[in-house]
């Protein structure tokens, strides 16, 4: 039912569209051309030695292809429920909960296509190591936070359709508080710890050091990112499961 279901989700993401799922590579290309103009030739903004690369572009790229598999995945989960009110409402038993993570799962698809070029793009001028296959893990990671996040998310949205409209705005926020466009050494030693409370700070600094240094996040890095993923993956359910009873009355 999941490999059903989210293929169809997927088939839906880009009916009518001319190049389908090339979309998934466009996306992340556009929003390069965009940032890193700004960002790297207005600003003059330079990666840290530390991931031993000057391009800028390339620094940036190893961002936000992690960013929107995050940012894509919680703007689609909002409104799952809602838009799958049908098979809520006829189908009885039908498990709701599997919806947000059919969500996951073909952004899943769509990010893999976006990192398979991100991989092409590193290998040719930076150069692979063993460690790129920790990318998956730390996608895992990813995508098990995003599931709880996303059970509560479209949980709320049944009730509070603003949700959809706020995400918009707290996406946008996450963005800029996440190290996608600036190094971390960029922020102040004495308030890096702040920053490190995001887990999407560890999603991003471990794709760019498994990509771009050949190197592993720190453990104590690794432990608190797969705290935080479990943990919201656990309140999570916890949470759609208690609102569960009312999504028929309300889903409409």
């Amino acid at each position: 039912m999941l490999r059903m279901l989210a293929v169809r989700e997927l088939k839906a993401s880009y009916a009518g569209s001319a190049f389908g799922l090339l979309w998934a590579v466009f996306n992340p290309v556009v929003y390069l051309a965009v940032y890193g103009v700004v960002f790297g030739i207005f600003f003059k903004s330079t990666p840290d030695p530390v991931y031993g690369t000057d391009s800028y572009f390339l620094f940036l790229l190893c961002g936000l292809v992690p960013w929107q598999f995050f940012s894509q995945t919680m703007n689609s989960s909002a409104g799952t429920l809602v838009k799958n009110f049908s098979l809520i409402k006829k189908a009885v038993g039908f498990p709701a909960e599997i919806l947000p993570v059919v969500t996951v799962i073909s952004n899943i698809i769509s990010h893999v296509i976006g990192l398979a070029l991100l991989v092409i793009v590193v290998a040719f001028t930076a150069g692979l190591t063993p460690y790129v296959l920790l990318v998956f893990f730390y996608l895992f990671l990813a995508a098990v936070f995003a599931v709880g996040l996303g059970w509560v998310i479209s949980g709320i949205n049944v009730f509070l359709r603003d949700i959809e409209q706020m995400l918009g705005l707290i996406t946008m926020g996450w963005l800029f508080l996440t190290p996608i466009f600036y190094s971390p050494s960029f922020i102040p030693a004495r308030y890096l710890f702040i920053m490190k409370l995001n887990p999407i700070y560890h999603l991003v600094e471990g794709y760019r050091l498994a990509l771009l240094t050949g190197r592993a996040l720190p453990a104590e890095d690794i432990i608190y990112f797969a705290a935080v993923s479990f943990v919201t993956f656990g309140l999570g359910g916890m949470f759609f499961r208690k609102l569960k009873p009312w999504f028929a009355e309300f889903c409409r």
